[in-house]
């Protein structure tokens, strides 16, 4: 899958420069759209919800000491693993160091500033990694990006998932790990590329470097786990204790299920299977998937993975979405299924966030029904892209593309 294959296919002589300056613009509306819920008074008046403006940005600053200078793990920790935890401190700590008196607008400044250098940096890495302008406008100019970059901090794990990708490719797979272990400690689907590659390369008999590539990805996620363990262990516990305690949320499969007849399971025993439908998917999509590339390829498969884990998560955050999009752009064969994921997502959205206001008492609450509809159908359209990409397997080109490279990979091979 050469660039010249994508060029030809669409698109063709659409300039890079071009792509960042949409990238750069759907960013910049993305923020705007935002900026009206910095306006506190406004909360009061349910805007977050009826101008479709919430971002975890206001809430974190006021609700967890950043305004008052507190570090990740303090009184109030921030409940986000590590990775994240330090990234969004980080925004906090810029803003306490601009000239005046830090403000929410000074935080979602900063925060936004670096957003947007994360959202350049998956457009470099989907050009490392092969795309063609064609393609690159799958992120630049998604609608997922403007909807979801600045609503909560998922732009960091795409980077470093991206970024172990490319390390694969290039045979650097001690390296990969690392990155994909990283990865993991800010959002856990990145970590989904380490069985992958692993499985990938103990079938090519490089069982040195699936041993690497495992430990690395181990050590890596252990070693930013560990400093907050040891320093602040309530406050690194945080995360995991809300993930355990939520229950089905009203944008999740197991809450249509529910208002369909279904069981109202505990939050625990919501975790037990929504765990167990996911570890039972995702073995059967590789299981399926294997079959159809060679081992070189199966890094396609962490799309269909995905798709599971989101179908079986017992809440599906409105960002979750933007994990897909620059997947979906080096893995699927054609923009049909791309852009029905888009319209779904945005049906959705359109729907939820007025169900929540009036849910919360702004306004009148919208039926259940619409909203349940629009998340059967984005249901549906995830589950077209996992048997399109099982079954359809992206055509490769060795010599270059978005695929990985023999050269590279027989060069590691030597040192395995």
């Amino acid at each position: 899958m050469g660039a010249a294959r994508w060029q030809g296919r669409s698109g063709a002589g659409l300039p890079v420069p071009a792509v960042v300056v949409t990238c750069l613009a759907v960013l910049v509306a993305g923020w705007w759209a935002r900026s009206p819920c910095l306006d506190l008074t406004a909360w009061a008046r349910g805007v977050q919800y009826s101008g479709y403006c919430y971002t975890d940005v206001v809430p974190l600053w006021f609700g967890r000491g950043l305004a008052d200078g507190a570090g990740p793990y303090g009184a109030q920790p921030l409940e986000y693993p590590p990775v994240l935890a330090v990234r969004i401190w980080l925004a906090a700590v810029l803003a306490h160091a601009l000239p005046g008196d830090p403000a929410l607008w000074t935080f979602s400044v900063t925060n936004g500033l670096l957003v947007v250098l994360e959202s350049l940096a998956v457009l470099v890495l989907l050009r490392r990694l092969g795309l063609p302008p064609s393609r690159l406008v799958w992120w630049a100019a998604a609608p997922p990006l403007f909807l979801y970059a600045f609503y909560n901090w998922d732009v960091l794990p795409l980077v470093l998932l991206l970024g172990a990708l490319l390390l694969h490719r290039d045979g650097r797979d001690t390296a990969a790990g690392a990155v994909a272990g990283l990865g993991a400690a800010a959002k856990v689907f990145p970590g989904f590329l380490v069985p992958l590659v692993v499985l990938a390369l103990l079938a090519r008999g490089r069982r040195g470097a699936a041993l690497r590539h495992g430990a690395a990805a181990l050590g890596a996620w252990a070693a930013v786990q560990l400093p907050p363990y040891l320093l602040a262990r309530d406050g690194w516990a945080r995360f995991y204790e809300l993930s355990s305690e939520r229950g089905m949320h009203v944008d999740s499969v197991w809450y249509l299920l529910f208002r369909l007849g279904g069981p109202a399971l505990s939050p625990s025993a919501l975790s037990v299977a929504s765990a167990a439908v996911f570890g039972l998917g995702a073995v059967v999509v590789v299981v399926l998937g294997v079959r159809n590339r060679p081992p070189e390829d199966w890094w396609q498969l962490l799309v269909p993975v995905l798709v599971c884990f989101l179908l079986a998560n017992k809440v599906y955050s409105p960002q979750y979405t933007l994990w897909l999009v620059p997947l979906l752009a080096l893995v699927l064969r054609r923009a049909a299924p791309f852009l029905a994921l888009v319209a779904a997502d945005l049906a959705v959205h359109a729907v939820e966030f007025p169900f929540l206001g009036g849910r919360s008492g702004f306004g009148a609450e919208l039926p259940y029904p619409l909203l349940g509809t629009a998340v059967a159908v984005r249901a549906a359209v995830l589950c077209w892209i996992l048997v399109e990409v099982v079954r359809r397997p992206t055509p490769v080109e060795r010599e270059g593309g978005p695929q990985f490279q023999e050269g590279s990979q027989n060069r590691s091979s030597k040192a395995s």
